[in-house]
This record gives C-alpha cells, sequence and structure tokens, in this order.
C-alpha cells in the first residue's frame, strides 16, 4: 500500500514539475512536494483509483500468466495416466480439480463437482488431483485414497472423504476404508508405496507450475480460477462445449 501511494505521489509530482518547467517557472522541491501534498488532500480519490487501476493490471497479468502455464503443461493437467475421474474418457471438456481432503470449500463443491458428467449429459470429465497442502493428515488422506485406487475404489473412497468432517487420523482412515470392502492387507501394502507419494509431490509441483496455490483450484479449457464459483464453471464448460462443436 505504501509503494503504491509513494508511486501516485512520485507521478503526480513528476507532472506538476513537467507543468512548471514548461511554464519557465522552478520550484524547488519543498514546494513541488507541498503542492502534491495538497493535491492529494483534497482529492484522496485519485489514491483509490491508482490502486484499483494496479490490482487490475496484476490480476490480468496473472491471468495471462497462468494461461500459459495451462496451455504449455495441458497434457499433465489432463491427460495425467495415474490420475483418477469421473465421466467419460472420451468427453469433449474435462475440469481438474486440485483439492485438499482437509479443505472445507472442496468438501462443500463435491455434489457440484460430483453432478457435472450427469448435468453435461456425459459430454464432461472431472479429473482430480491430489493437493495436500493444508496439514500432514491431508498427504496421509491422500495417499490413502490413491491406494485405495489400485482397487478401483479411489473414487469411493475420494467421496467418502469429502463427506467426512474427520481430521483424518489413522483410526479416521483406517474406519472409512473398513466400509469399503478392500483387502486390507494389500491397500496398507500399497499405502507404504513410495510411488504414491512421488505422484503427490509431482502434482504439487505442477499445481505451482500453473499457478494453483489454494484449494479448490479448477481448471477448464485455458482458464484457471480458485474457490467454487458455479456460474463461472458453468460458463467455462458451456464455452468449451460450443469450441467443441
Amino acid at each position: 500500500m505504501l509503494r503504491s501511494l509513494l508511486g501516485s505521489a512520485a507521478i503526480a509530482t513528476f507532472a506538476l514539475t513537467a507543468c512548471a518547467q514548461d511554464t519557465g517557472a522552478s520550484p524547488d522541491r519543498a514546494a513541488t512536494e507541498e503542492i502534491v501534498r495538497e493535491y492529494i488532500l483534497a482529492n484522496p480519490e485519485i489514491i483509490e483509483e491508482a490502486l484499483i487501476a494496479l490490482n487490475d493490471k496484476r490480476k490480468a497479468q496473472e491471468e495471462d500468466a497462468a494461461r500459459i502455464a495451462v496451455a504449455q503443461n495441458a497434457d499433465l493437467l489432463f491427460n495425467t495416466s495415474s490420475d483418477y475421474s469421473i465421466g467419460p474418457d472420451d468427453a469433449p471438456v474435462t475440469v481438474v480439480e486440485f483439492f485438499d481432503y482437509r479443505c472445507g470449500p472442496c468438501r462443500a463443491s463435491m455434489s457440484t463437482v460430483n453432478a457435472l458428467p450427469a448435468k453435461y449429459r456425459d459430454q464432461v470429465r472431472v479429473v482430480f488431483k491430489e493437493f495436500p497442502i493444508l496439514s500432514p493428515e491431508s498427504e496421509v488422506a491422500a495417499i490413502a485414497a490413491l491406494a485405495a485406487g489400485r482397487q478401483g475404489k479411489y473414487v469411493e473412497m475420494h467421496q467418502a472423504f469429502m463427506k467426512s468432517s474427520s481430521r483424518f487420523t489413522e483410526g479416521d482412515i483406517l474406519k472409512i476404508a473398513g466400509e469399503l470392502d478392500l483387502d486390507m492387507d494389500q491397500w496398507m501394502e500399497d499405502r507404504r508405496d513410495s510411488a504414491l507419494r512421488t505422484q503427490v509431490a509431482e502434482t504439487r509441483t505442477l499445481a505451482q507450475t500453473v499457478g494453483a496455490n489454494a484449494t479448490p483450484t479448477f481448471v477448464v479449457g485455458d482458464t484457471l480460477f480458485s474457490g467454487l464459483n458455479r456460474e463461472r464453471l458453468d460458463s467455462l464448460i458451456t464455452a468449451e462445449l460450443a469450441k467443441a462443436g
């Protein structure tokens, strides 16, 4: 904020000094600074306008950078074979969700996300990206879900975790797993497989590369955005379907 204010004042000082030079006047620095100070005090709204313009510019730059990063990493985002998804594999539109099982907004978005394939008549596929950033327990839960996936139970465990308000202690996870008809011995062995930790680490790196720094974060087409904005999600999906014909 202070830097922005000083920047605005500097611009005003330059402009006023230039005007003074054009008219042949040569005010000293103190006099010029007093003129700028009085102008800003009399018109404080220019500071707010400058900050809004600066924020809009930065936001646009971030969105442009995200689009480029998404395009450069499209195959990793949409076509990683180790990811799990719902909806037809050949759906014309893919929605990617970066999530954390301990994320309240992620849990709140589950019903909306799960309904997308049916809502769009199997024209949408949803890819789930394990992005555990909130706690060590988040990563434990992510590994447990991926291990369940090796027995074809990823979606079931994913949904059970999303419905749970637990802290994902070992007891919590074992209780949920016990309700999914898993081969528990095999599941426990798979949880210890370092390949699953590598998968989570690679997803974390991908998220950082494309600019995802919160959960949930969605990718539709070349657009990345954080938080569940249902109207924006529907708008982007509709636009992508139109492109697909």
